[in-house]
């Protein structure tokens, strides 16, 4: 099968990728939802068993310590990280732990990832598998989350009822066609989350008070983001850790890169005077196109 059939059925049929491993927390106790809302970016107040919502977790001066998918169920909430941001995500939601009635639990090996993709992902779901939708996918679609052997039996039945297989390089090629950030390679401890594109998935203007606020607000506000992730058309021999120069000076780098349905395309950071579609940098083996501007200022609502 061809890529843009395998994107066509990620967008608009049904496909599953592999099985992935992630870092997952289990967070219990009475006051699970009230302490996780006030350690997060997005507002989780309304989540109920079933619900699922996208959040980051940040620093006091605004940097990302993780982001992924908050799950609400009956007995616990799940947060699913990326393994590299999930010592550190631990580590933080369990430094504010004070008179709280919250346990958290490393579940990650106990439990793994099958994403299931296309307007037909629901109906394929299996009934009671705990379910996030994910935004961070380049395409409607599903997380499930089940111990790994049954997440691997579950990926071999979709295939047999007619789910398009995908690897992890169409996963790649679908994120970077959507403009979409991955922690551990587009996203870390040094990246705010307005620079990385996050604004509109991740943050809640109206709710209350969460660690990293004052500076998020700022940044979105007034305007003081001086680097910000785009969208680039590159030539074959530009990848991770490529230089972006403009008048020979350094401007930026590229952060992400894959061969897709529309050619060569990364994602990477630029200095705020090229956030301009069509800007054009110097890199690894030619030349490099700004497609698409993907940071986000002034998104506060």
């Amino acid at each position: 099968m061809t890529l843009p059939e395998k994107l066509a059925a990620a967008h608009d049929g049904l496909a599953v990728g592999p099985v992935e491993s992630r870092g997952i927390l289990r967070v219990t106790g009475k006051d699970r939802l009230d302490y996780l809302q006030r350690m997060c970016t997005q507002d989780l107040s309304r989540l109920r068993p079933g619900d699922s919502a996208y959040a980051a977790f940040l620093t006091a001066k605004g940097h990302l310590v993780g982001e992924g998918t908050v799950l609400a169920r009956e007995e616990d909430l799940l947060v699913d990280v990326a393994p590299q941001a999930l010592g550190a995500t631990r580590a933080h939601l369990e430094k504010f732990v004070i008179m709280d009635d919250v346990v958290l639990e490393d579940l990650s090996g106990a439990l793994a990832v099958l994403p299931v993709l296309g307007s037909g992902g629901a109906a394929a779901a299996e009934p009671g598998v705990t379910r996030g939708a994910s935004r961070r996918r380049g395409a409607p679609a599903l997380d499930l989350y089940l111990p790994p052997d049954q997440a691997a039996a579950l990926r071999v039945a979709l295939i047999s009822r007619g789910a398009v297989p995908l690897e992890a390089g169409d996963l790649e090629v679908l994120r970077i066609e959507g403009g979409l950030a991955r922690f551990g390679a587009d996203m870390d401890g040094d990246r705010l989350p307005m620079e990385a594109g996050l604004t509109r998935d991740a943050i809640h203007f109206g709710k209350g008070c969460f660690i990293g606020q004052e500076v998020v607000l700022r940044a979105t506000v007034r305007g003081h983001l001086q680097k910000g992730l785009v969208q680039l058309a590159l030539p074959p021999g530009a990848g991770p850790g490529a230089r972006l120069l403009a008048g020979g000076q350094e401007v930026g780098w590229v952060t992400s890169a894959a061969e897709t349905s529309q050619g060569r395309l990364g994602l990477g950071y630029l200095r705020r005077a090229h956030w301009k579609a069509g800007e054009r940098l110097a890199t690894d083996g030619g030349e490099a196109v700004v497609r698409r501007v993907i940071v986000e200022e002034g998104t506060c609502q």
